[in-house]
């Protein structure tokens, strides 16, 4: 028989009875030989009746190597690309599990025949448990990774140290003796602003309102981790050839080591949760949506990943759901296309245009992104600098307009700084957008057509449609909008419309619904 050197009982039972469940290291007899093979691994035993107390001491086995978490109801690892020193989040798989199982512990089962503990697998039963459990004990969560230092959102203090942090559930994967930080003073701030400034010169702005929205999205990429929300950036150009996915490149280097995701902009709902689930599943630095031929349609799941913490959804090819992160840094780049409807909120625009006739023969002389990816810790800690700086003075508050999802960490990070050292307000683009909500302005133009000609009496969609045939003028107002099917205004996606935007009030009036000869209507009300 065995001897047993036990180090973990599963339960408080001391009966020696084969059904008990342990931990153990153990010594087997000695062979033929008479030399003792030791076996190092720990030893799990498998009984009926105890599956629950199996699969966590599993997952205990699995959160003793420190190498594995929880993150969105997955297990997953930390992999960092020997090539490019980027991290990022893998996803456990469920035979990954039980071949990772296999190699941490021996598993035994006992064999009543020959009175005996003998060798197996782990049970498929067991692991496919613990990987569909989504909720786990012992496994550390993590939040996501940290590609320099951050700020860390509890404390707001600078974490300098790499590895696990057990208060933000961040890990960062960076040298700190590469970040240098000198004392957070106004002229330093002034120095390290000049250094920022000076990889911009070679890019063609339209004002100093885009200069400082690109400085804004340098912020955004250096502390992307630190921010819960952040608006995604734009850049917008005339015309190919003029610097836009230089200028996200140049961007998305301070955001980490591996360069930006280059995707294309989902054409449909369904295409935009398949695939912009399943590239945050490893927490990229930047998505980048490049040379973008259409606008920003606003998908369900993209403007969530724009205003929400985190998203979940089923992961493409299984059954299981996940819930991940959204602190990536989100680009997009095109030829007069931007940003629309529920997006103008949530995308700032950067507007560069050269003013010449061949744009693509431009050239980079001073290489800006190759300086940035060549002293990345230098340029990283310029933007850290400022910001402490800031922080250090009181963190003064300039007079600004709100924007209220990224009122919070967002503006003290990326906006209130830069403020302070003289730069136009980063966010001005995006006040504009929202101001000049196009969809806002044909919202405005149905409701006053339809009030001049219902005042405020309730009215089904049919009676409006039909009362348009002889008012041109309400009819232009409903043509604004997508409503038009086979040269005549169907009357759903009419009605749709108008309970998408009920009760938005827009130049003092708003839709509201009633009912009208027993059927739903709507009527517009002036506010005063």
């Amino acid at each position: 028989m065995e001897k047993e050197n036990q180090i973990i009982l599963l339960n408080t039972q001391t009966s020696t009875n084969p059904s008990e469940i342990r931990i153990t290291q153990t010594s087997d007899d000695a062979d033929q030989s008479g030399v003792e093979e030791i076996q190092l691994k720990p030893v799990i035993r498998i009984t009926p009746g105890d599956l629950h107390i199996v699969v966590d001491t599993a997952e205990k086995e699995l959160a003793k190597q420190e190498r594995y978490y929880q993150a969105g109801g997955l297990i997953v690892s930390v992999l960092i690309d020997l090539a490019t020193g980027d991290p990022s989040i893998q996803t456990i798989s469920a035979s990954a599990l039980t071949r990772l199982l296999s190699e941490l512990a021996t598993w035994e089962k006992y064999h009543e025949r020959k009175d005996k503990w003998l060798s197996c697998d782990p049970p498929t039963r067991h692991t496919s448990i613990l990987y569909d459990s989504g909720d786990y004990h012992y496994l550390r969560p993590l939040v996501g990774v940290a590609r320099q230092p951050y700020f860390r959102e509890a404390d707001n203090e600078l974490v300098l140290k790499p590895g696990y942090d057990e208060i933000s559930k961040i890990f960062g994967v960076f040298d700190p003796k590469e970040y240098v930080l000198p004392a957070p003073t106004m002229a330093e701030a002034n120095a390290a602003l000049v250094l920022l400034e000076d990889l911009l010169t070679e890019f063609h702005f339209v004002s100093s309102v885009d200069k400082a929205a690109a400085l804004s999205a340098i912020f955004t990429a250096t502390v992307r981790p630190s921010l819960p929300y952040a608006p995604a950036y734009h850049v917008k150009a005339p015309v190919f050839g003029s610097g836009k996915t230089y200028l996200c490149e140049l961007i998305g280097a301070f955001a980490g080591p591996g360069g930006n995701a280059k995707v294309s902009y989902p054409r449909s709902s369904d295409e935009a949760t398949k695939s912009i689930l399943s590239l945050l599943l490893t927490n990229p630095a930047v998505i980048e949506f490049d040379d973008m031929d259409s606008d920003w349609t606003p998908h369900g799941v993209i403007m969530r990943m724009l205003t929400a913490e985190h998203i979940t959804d089923r992961i493409l090819g299984h059954s299981k759901t996940a819930t991940v992160s959204t602190r990536t840094l989100f680009l997009g780049s095109g030829n007069n296309v931007g940003p629309v409807r529920d997006l103008l909120r949530r995308v700032l625009t950067i507007h560069v245009d050269p003013r010449t006739s061949t744009p693509a023969m431009m050239s980079y002389k001073e290489k800006p992104v190759d300086k940035v990816r060549q002293q990345r810790a230098k340029y990283v800690s310029a933007v850290l600098t400022i910001i402490q700086a800031w922080r250090k003075a009181g963190s003064p508050q300039a007079e600004t307009e709100n924007i209220v999802t990224f009122d919070g960490a967002w503006s003290e990070y990326c906006r209130q700084p830069l403020m302070w050292l003289g730069q136009p307000d980063p966010a001005t683009s995006l006040l504009n957008q929202v101001q000049h909500d196009p969809d806002a302005e044909a919202l405005g133009s149905l409701m006053s057509e339809w009030y001049r000609i219902f005042g405020s009496t309730p009215t089904t969609i049919r009676k409006a449609i039909d009362e348009a045939f002889d008012n041109d003028d309400l009819m232009d107002a409903f043509k604004e909008f997508p409503v038009e099917e086979r040269g005549a205004i169907n009357r759903s996606k009419l009605g749709w419309v108008i309970k998408k935007n009920v009760n938005r009030i827009v130049n003092g009036m708003e839709f509201q619904k009633a009912q009208a000869d027993g059927r739903n209507a709507w009527r517009v009300i002036k506010n005063n």
